[in-house]
């Protein structure tokens, strides 16, 4: 195939960008879970601001006793700060690859970069689980710019989670050393009815996940799939059948690390902002006869309230 064309790259362009794209899409091989368990939202803003406020209490309503409507004053909660980070990566391909009818190549290569896009976005999501038993006690950024730490100074899944920004009296727990077994997944559900809101009071967890790795999975779905009890000869039944829907990813890198977490709270907490969706733009070089593609992506992530989860880390 003989290019004579100086726009040689201009006229390959949309076969190269069909392949990144196609590769980014993993449509016909696995599914993001960045939609499945972040609330994903878009942003023109340099930071995205979550101030969380406690919820007005459950106590002081009986009107007869004073005859007047009791006011709350909020108390404030700690304010968690999302700062998109910067992500770029690129080809190369030179004008006697397509001259010498090698497109096929070229098209490799766009596809995978479109696949590493694919990966390095799966793997800023997952890392906040990764590191979420992290004992860091300040700003530790990783590779994806997600601190390990959250606005309270400690890690998504901890022991010593203030009641809310002042107190350090106080601490609430969202972390345990638990295996995998279906006693095991009973406790932490009735540790999570537990959690209570910054004034206290409960609020109405309720763990309907259950996200494992891969090496997990089997045993996951034997807990809440049998309507039997696993465990007992005796045909007793399994009270958590049906109880909890198994999430498996396998880009979790702990291979007994498991979590429990309320899918209508996890909405509103767990987020990612896209401040510039993924983007993939060319360029020709004159003098050299080498076009450049490059994929380029703004993104922030993290956690604006822990109570959504309860991680066991028995390793």
């Amino acid at each position: 195939m003989a290019m004579t064309s100086d726009h040689w790259a201009e006229l390959v362009d949309p076969r190269v960008r069909e392949a990144f794209f196609i590769g980014f899409s993993q449509a016909d091989r696995v599914q993001s879970m960045l939609p499945r368990l972040f609330g994903m939202r878009s942003t023109a803003l340099k930071d995205e601001k979550a101030l969380a406020i406690a919820g007005i209490p459950s106590t002081g309503w009986n009107f007869e006793d004073s005859g007047r409507v009791q006011y709350t004053e909020q108390v404030k909660g700690y304010e968690e700060t999302f700062t998109p980070h910067e992500f770029a990566r690129g080809i190369q391909i030179d004008r006697k690859l397509i001259d010498d009818n090698r497109i096929p190549e070229a098209l490799d290569a766009a596809e995978a970069l479109g696949d590493a896009a694919f990966r390095m976005r799966e793997k800023a999501g997952a890392n906040v689980f990764i590191n979420a038993f992290s004992a860091a006690t300040s700003e530790t950024l990783d590779d994806y710019g997600t601190d390990a730490v959250g606005s309270d100074a400690v890690a998504l899944c901890s022991t010593a989670h203030p009641r809310h920004a002042g107190d350090s009296g106080t601490t609430n727990t969202n972390e345990g050393t638990l295996s995998l077994t279906k006693a095991n997944v009973s406790t932490t559900r009735q540790l999570m009815a537990e959690m209570v809101d910054p004034n206290g009071d409960l609020i109405n967890v309720m763990p309907d996940e259950l996200l494992v790795p891969v090496e997990l999975e089997d045993s996951a779905l034997e807990i809440v799939k049998s309507a039997l009890d696993p465990a007992s000869a005796n045909n007793a039944i399994n009270p958590q059948a049906g109880r909890f829907q198994v999430i498996t990813w396998h880009y979790l890198t702990d291979a007994n690390a498991w979590w429990l977490m309320d899918s209508g709270y996890r909405r509103r907490a767990l987020r990612w902002y896209d401040r510039i969706p993924l983007e993939f733009a060319r360029e020709q070089d004159f003098d050299t006869l080498i076009a450049k593609w490059r994929a380029y992506m703004r993104f922030t992530l993290g956690w604006s309230d822990w109570r959504f989860i309860y991680g066991q880390n028995p390793s």
